[in-house]
């Protein structure tokens, strides 16, 4: 996935950061926070959401972990750059589109980090100290 390496890497060149609420702002999506009951999410965590003027929103459970959170809108945040015809998109961890945001997810987590920091530690250790679901990560490596 170069194309999606290429993505993050061009993010992070234009704008400095990595920090997914800067990266938003500057990208201008707007991240609203619901209830978990808001009919917006629909039983989901999440939801990226493209209008016909081309206004973003993330929509995201306000109870989340901040750690789940940072990761599910790099999540979101993938389907808005990788897939730029995308009207909308629920978070979730099946099927093509959802497998590259979650890789585009765990690029823009470990852009920090040399290859060297993580030798000799299980998966389950690398997933917690690049602050990325176990099970994401798992299945990205499969």
């Amino acid at each position: 996935m170069n194309w999606i390496d290429n993505i993050v890497f061009n993010l992070i060149n234009k704008y400095n950061t990595d920090n997914i609420y800067e990266l938003c702002k500057y990208l201008n999506i707007v991240i609203l926070k619901l209830n978990p009951s808001s009919i917006l999410l629909k039983n989901r965590k999440a939801f990226y959401y493209r209008n016909v003027s081309n206004k973003e929103f993330i929509f995201i459970r306000n109870d989340l972990h901040p750690v789940y959170e940072q990761f599910i809108l790099k999540h979101e945040l993938g389907h808005a750059l990788c897939h730029p015809n995308l009207l909308y998109a629920g978070y979730s961890s099946s099927g093509k589109l959802e497998r590259q945001a979650n890789y585009f997810a765990v690029k823009l987590s470990i852009v920090n980090f040399n290859k060297s920091d993580l030798e000799g530690m299980t998966l389950k250790e690398i997933a917690a100290y690049i602050k990325v679901p176990y099970d994401i990560l798992e299945q990205l490596c499969e």
